[in-house]
């Protein structure tokens, strides 16, 4: 008999404890856990081992990027070059790898990296040494100099550890349902296909069905609280570490590590079915494509996958309810 998934709430102040203290964090940070149906193996030895593997994934996230490595404004402007070579809006595709900035027009994310760059040199000439660009992005997205100081006599104030991590955060997550959004999403499943070795990786993509319907008829407020409840329920009905992410509007995606496909398929089933109870006023509920992922899959490839799967899907359900 099929034995039904341990439930571990989750929250995003689970979330920040887990991540370490020196740096901020970047993506949402794992913990161990045993496949679905089993509760894990609580053993000293390996929990301490793993904690200490799980505090050092921020960093190897971080050491993942080139801003890391860069130390003068030449070496910044070949990332921005390398950005450039692949892409038609390279400033914006900057500032969002920084600090998750988002749809910014590319000239103005280009006269704001100027002056984060400008920025960055008066930081180090007050404190006398090297700054690192994104500690620079924060400073000016979280200080602000008073209306009576003028550039002359303004000074540069770096921001304190919580400061920075509160501005990470709120840079990255969804306002709205406080899931982490795309840019962020696509960041941690390079990272997991990256590291995936005998690993199963599974996403699963979601639409909303009936989502117009609610803000036509109950307006706008109402179509924010049937977002917020998907939200609430991925909390507590996916495994701990297993991430929901707000795509845009009402597009959803979900990382499920260690899960087979009918593990994800069941899984996806519990949160559709938990969503549409609290939805239930307005009759909402959603399709999703389940896709997992093959060797050398890029990251862009395997969520196209789970989204073609997702329209099959929404076309097969809407054909039967026409039916």
């Amino acid at each position: 008999m099929t034995r039904k998934a341990e439930v571990v709430p989750f929250t995003v102040a689970q979330g920040a404890r887990a991540r370490t203290s020196r740096l901020p964090r970047t993506t949402m940070v794992r913990t161990r856990r045993g496949p679905y149906g089993t509760r894990p193996i609580h053993d000293a030895t390996r929990d301490s081992m793993q904690h200490q593997n799980d505090n050092e994934r921020p960093w190897k996230l971080i050491h993942d990027d080139p801003f890391d490595r860069a130390r003068t404004d030449e070496e910044l402007a070949a990332i921005v070059a390398t950005y450039a070579a692949r892409s038609a809006q390279p400033y914006g595709d900057v500032l969002r790898a920084l600090v998750g900035l988002e749809d910014m027009e590319e000239g103005e994310a280009r006269a704001f990296f100027e002056r984060v760059l400008e920025h960055r040199r008066r930081l180090a000439k007050t404190l006398g040494r090297a700054v690192h660009v994104r500690v620079a992005a924060l400073d000016m997205l979280t200080t602000r100099p008073p209306k009576t100081a003028t550039r002359h006599d303004s000074h540069p104030l770096v921001v304190t550890s919580s400061l920075l991590e509160k501005a990470l955060e709120e840079a990255t997550l969804d306002t709205l349902t406080g899931l982490p959004q795309r840019g962020q999403f696509m960041n941690l499943l390079r990272h997991e296909l990256r590291q995936r070795k005998r690993r199963s990786l599974t996403v699963a993509f979601l639409d909303l069905d009936g989502f117009k319907r609610v803000n036509d008829e109950h307006g706008h407020a109402r179509g924010d609280e049937v977002l917020q409840a998907l939200a609430r329920s991925a909390r507590v009905v996916l495994r701990q570490g297993d991430v929901l992410a707000r795509l845009g509007g009402d597009e959803f995606a979900v990382l499920l590590l260690d899960a087979s496909p009918e593990e994800a398929d069941a899984a996806i089933g519990r949160l559709r079915e938990h969503f549409e109870e609290m939805t239930a006023t307005y009759g909402t509920s959603f399709s999703a494509g389940i896709a997992t992922a093959t060797p050398g899959e890029p990251a862009e490839a395997l969520l196209m996958r789970a989204d073609d799967a997702m329209y099959r899907q929404k076309r097969a359900r809407h054909a039967a309810a026409s039916g």
